[in-house]
């Protein structure tokens, strides 16, 4: 079919868009391809010429294909509603139960108090219930807003690279559309579905969307369909797209509202297959068992689990105290009770009263606002990470990389500029310095067949680019910029200063006029080398070159060319003299490269599959050393790190000179460390390592020449050590790596697709001092949980002794359901939102890393809470027993119980009754108020001092806590709303659902004031001194110590 005309359908162009998804459907099927007459022919069915792309400058043209064959865009799952958050948090089992608790006092208030007075109770519960939800609600809401808004910006960071227009240029996946040329290369993510137009040794990861573990090498016959959301796993090459967005492969499964990358769907393909038997029951067991772990560490961050597991305990506390003083409560109302009465409405409401205080001292007691401190904070700090060029993957990573204690960092990029630039040459004998103008006489000092070897080792084995135009579609003046890793365009800038000519062929990458490269081996981190077949046009001769790592390459050459172009055998001398010189750039914190070659007979078999070219019996070019200067910054950097108890690893595939000499110029390498090849490191056993390292691998601070494997086993033996790791990375086979750490740190600059999506932080600007602001922010989130947890333990604490040492003692509870709910409000979501965004301090950084075994709630934190716990509730159980006296409020015991009690006749005889009213029903009432007025204190004050115990929790060392108070607006804003809303639930008409009754200015400024003695006593407790270990492990410890000494003497 490939001489046929093509024949225009009505969507304006030869093929239509459903006849293009069956081409690559699954199963897919070569013959489909075939059939329609090949790649060139369906690149003229889709109007595109596969040398110069579609014409990227006409929008008519852009809008065209997406009409005729739809954007490269998913259906999303729509945003849950408002309401739907609101139902959601309605489902807390507490919250229901408070609801029948607001029902029954609602029906038994109207039914004593008559419907103009007796729904207040009821309905106080109720607008308590309400506010709890519509907070909950809200923060749950905005925390989704945040989750997409990163998906977004995630989405913002892929690129596809392009060709239009005969340029390539970088766009987002979703401006893909069919009939774009894509630039395929090693890391990088299919957003389309395609074909191939061309490849060199390109292999491609489908278990995402096939299953299939065994990567697949792609070619023009028996496998030439690509499929959205694989990956590139090495080598390069173009791809027509033939279909976007639910037109894919990926699309149809979002369609139907599964997505490939979810771990669910891993799952259910892994069962699927376990089922047509492709994979053995053990293999099954372990992929299960793996994603099993990654489903559950995805729902919930490690410090989320730790704090449920607290919030647990709390709340089972908080059960038996409710039940036990409920039971207390209904055992004094049944002793107190005339029973000759008989029972009475008045003492449902009792019942349903007690029930309520029962349940709210469970919704108390029960700490939820620890998880949304979590959330809270680390939504906060992924926002302002973000400023500081890191982008938040995952929410755990946030929190973990702040227990850092290793971080083991790449060189080039992150430690240095990855700006490089060839300075140093020796070519055939010709030893050179290239810096400014020099480079250019280089071409008259070598012989004129040596010159064109060495362009044809720049040019012709290449894999950068040119850049035409910028990206706003401007022509760019010449020279033209050089695209590629930055090694690749030093070198390609470097043959251009000597005076080489270069082309760029139909996949847009740099080659030589009159040489034809046939077969590309492209650069891994394995190998460390990359080759070329090239075919000389002018005789028909062949060679291979190579260029790569120094020592690698001159370990694969025999030969060398002279300074007057002869090919000679290398000495051992010579081969030593190159050794010295490849040192001595290396001690110059130089990256070394060498090219070599090898001539081939004109009949010789290209390599198939997976076969390689023969890298053996090289003839040396020459070296040259790329200079890469360490970032600014980064040795100050390195340096706060390990004042900061993390020690900093550099790992890299420079030689071990090279990576000596730029580790000690930022500060990693010290007088006692070690710098490591990864072959020494990968043939050492587990006690070699620790022998010759020391126990935690503290001396180990240089890997050289590492492979990705390497890299793999480094982080592996330190978790397993105990040390929490954070390693950064870039390439594709730096993945494993990645997800075996506990953060993985991708570059957002130089790091491929798939390094990014296997970690949990971009570094947007690829600088090491952006790690360091990481651990930063993660340490202060850490800190702002435990700030948080002292907090709120104070409160539970003291809520929970001072209503059950009340109800054992008097047979009320001073604080009513609503007063509590109010102060769950204050501790839980507005303390969670004050003390979870406190902005980090540098002091974070001068102190230990906890690491994973640091108990949550230290000795210090113990401290601070009961020293604030016996303070507030000696002072409360004052004012409950004593408080009368103290205000000065008279209390009418109750003993005068109707008209005709002998009491009530006392006072009226003797005219002594302490008012000058004679009523019993005024007794009553003035009975009602004075206890309402002390309550209303005593609640005054208890909020009082959770707000100034809340300025205090900023600080858990420090003394003064007021310190950078007015720089932290979120705090003072809402210690401001709770201080106004107290007021509100005080004075206004508020009061009646509130239970509270109006003070007078002297009683508030005597709550305030007692309220703020909270501050200069948390001074005082700072200042007893307590150790840094587990005193119940401790005194555990001390125990069985003292239990051997004991036997020992029996013994004896």
């Amino acid at each position: 079919k490939e001489s046929e005309p093509v024949v225009e359908g009505p969507n304006g162009f030869g093929i239509t868009s459903q006849e293009l998804v069956e081409l690559t459907a699954i199963p897919q099927d070569p013959g489909n391809l075939a059939a329609l007459g090949g790649v060139e022919r369906l690149a003229k069915m889709l109007k595109v010429d596969i040398t110069t792309g579609i014409d990227g400058k006409s929008p008519a043209e852009i809008e065209a294909r997406k009409a005729a064959f739809g954007e490269n865009t998913y259906p999303e799952q729509p945003p849950k509603a408002f309401w739907e958050y609101c139902w959601e948090a309605c489902q807390d089992l507490t919250l229901m139960i408070l609801v029948l608790c607001a029902i029954a006092a609602l029906g038994c208030g109207i039914a004593i108090e008559g419907a103009e007075e007796g729904w207040y109770d009821g309905a106080g519960i109720f607008f308590a219930i309400v506010l709890v939800v519509l907070v909950t609600a809200i923060n749950d809401y905005q925390q989704d807003l945040q989750f997409r808004d990163l998906d977004a910006k995630n989405k913002e960071m892929s690129k596809v690279s392009v060709i239009r227009n005969g340029n390539e240029a970088e766009i987002q996946p979703a401006e893909a559309v069919v009939g774009d040329i894509v630039k395929l290369k090693t890391g990088c993510e299919l957003h389309a579905d395609g074909v191939v137009i061309s490849v060199d040794s390109l292999t491609v990861d489908e278990s995402a969307m096939t299953g299939e573990s065994d990567l697949i090498r792609k070619d023009a016959l028996s496998q030439p369909y690509y499929l959205s959301g694989t990956k590139v796993e090495e080598g390069y090459g173009l791809m027509l797209v033939t279909a976007v967005g639910v037109n894919t492969e990926w699309g149809k499964l979002m369609a139907m509202g599964k997505d490939p990358d979810e771990v669910e769907r891993k799952m259910q393909i892994l069962e699927e297959q376990f089922e047509n038997k492709q994979v053995s029951e053990e293999d099954y067991k372990q992929s299960l068992e793996a994603l099993e772990t990654e489903l559950e560490e995805s729902n919930e961050t490690p410090l989320q689990v730790r704090l449920n597991g607290l919030a647990t305990n709390i709340g089972k506390l908080g059960c038996v105290v409710a039940f036990v003083v409920l039971v207390v409560l209904v055992v004094r109302f049944c002793f107190d009770k005339d029973w000759d009465e008989g029972s009475t409405s008045e003492d449902a409401n009792h019942m349903v009263e007690y029930f309520a205080i029962a349940v709210t001292i469970i919704v108390v007691a029960v700490p939820e606002g620890l998880p949304l401190a979590v959330t809270l904070s680390l939504a906060y700090s992924m926002q302002k990470m973000m400023q500081d060029n890191s982008l938040v993957r995952h929410l755990k990573a946030c929190e973990t990389m702040g227990g850092a204690t290793n971080i083991c960092s790449d060189k080039t990029g992150t430690l240095t500029t990855n700006s490089m630039t060839v300075v140093k040459s020796s070519l055939m004998g010709i030893n050179r310095t290239e810096e400014n103008k020099d480079a250019k006489s280089t071409p008259g000092l070598l012989p004129p067949n040596g010159l064109s070897l060495l362009y044809e080792a720049i040019f012709a084995n290449a894999e950068g680019g040119v850049s035409k135009e910028d990206k706003h579609g401007n022509p760019l003046p010449e020279p033209l910029p050089f695209t590629g890793s930055p090694t690749e365009k030093a070198l390609l800038s470097y043959g251009r200063e000597v005076g080489g000519s270069y082309e760029v062929d139909k996949s847009g990458v740099v080659c030589l006029k009159g040489v034809v490269a046939k077969i590309r081996s492209p650069f891994s981190s394995k190998k460390k080398r990359m080759g070329c077949l090239i075919v000389d046009q002018s005789d028909g001769s062949k060679r291979i070159h190579w260029k790569g790592a120094s020592e690698i390459i001159l370990s694969l050459c025999t030969q060398k060319m002279g300074e007057t172009g002869k090919v000679e055998d290398l000495s051992d001398d010579e081969r030593k003299a190159l050794e010295a010189k490849i040192t001595g750039m290396a001690t110059q914190s130089l990256r070394t490269l060498c090219f070599g070659y090898c001539d081939v007979p004109a009949d010789f078999k290209e390599p198939e599959g997976d076969e390689e070219l023969p890298a053996v019996g090289l003839t040396f070019i020459g070296l040259v050393g790329i200079k890469d200067p360490p970032r600014p910054g980064v040795p100050e950097a390195v340096i706060r790190c390990q004042k900061a108890g993390v020690q900093v690893r550099m790992v890299t595939g420079d030689n071990v000179v090279t990576a000596r000499a730029i580790a000690k110029e930022v500060n990693i390498l010290t007088d006692d460390g070690l710098a490591v090849e990864g072959k020494e490191f990968r043939l050492m056993s587990y006690s070699e390592r620790l022998l010759k390292f020391g126990p935690r691998l503290e001396k180990l601070q240089v890997m050289a020449r590492s492979s990705p494997s390497d890299k793999y086993d480094l982080v592996h033996m330190l978790r397993g050590l105990g040390e929490v790791v954070g390693v950064t990375g870039d390439g594709t086979n730096d993945a494993k790596a990645l997800k075996e750490a506990d953060v993985g740190l991708a570059m957002g600059i130089a790091g491929t697709e798939v390094a990014k999506r296997a970690s949990d932080i971009i570094i947007l600007d690829d600088n090491f001092a952006s790690i360091v602001t990481v651990v930063r922010w993660g340490r202060s989130v850490y800190c702002n949980i435990q700030k948080f947890v002292q907090f709120q333990l104070t409160v539970n604490l003291v809520a929970l002794a001072l209503n059950f040492i009340s109800a054992v003692a008097i047979g009320t509870a001073p604080l009513t359901a609503v007063q509590l709910l109010w102060v769950n409000l204050i501790m839980d979501t507005m303390g969670a939102l004050a003390l979870g965004t406190e902005p980090p301090s540098e002091e974070l950084m001068k102190q230990k890393p906890y690491g994973r075994t640091t108990p949550l709630i230290t000795n210090v934190m113990w401290r601070n809470i009961l020293g604030q716990t016996v303070f507030q509730l000696i002072l409360l159980l004052v004012y409950t027993f004593s408080g009368y006296s103290i205000f000065n409020i008279t209390e009418i015991t109750g003993e005068c119980k109707d008209s005709n009690d002998e009491v009530f006749k006392q006072y009226e005889q003797k005219d002594d009754c302490p008012y000058d009213w004679h009523s019993f029903d005024v007794h009553e009432q003035k009975e009602e108020e004075n206890t309402l007025i002390m309550n209303t204190i005593i609640f005054n004050t208890f909020v009082f001092c959770q707000v100034f115990n809340e300025i205090n929790a900023r600080h858990m060392t420090k003394v003064n806590v007021l310190e950078g108070l007015h720089k932290n607006l979120t705090f003072c804003g809402i210690i401001l709303i709770t201080c106004f809303c107290q007021v509100l639930l005080v004075e206004t008409p508020l009061s009646t659902f509130a239970s509270t009754h109006s003070l007078t200015a002297m009683q508030w400024v005597w709550c305030v004031l007692v309220g703020s003695v909270s501050i200069p006593l948390a001074m005082l407790v700072k200042q007893i001194p307590v150790t840094e270990g587990d005193p119940f492990k401790e005194f555990e410890e001390k125990l069985k110590g003292g239990n051997k000494q004991s036997q020992l003497l029996k013994v004896q």
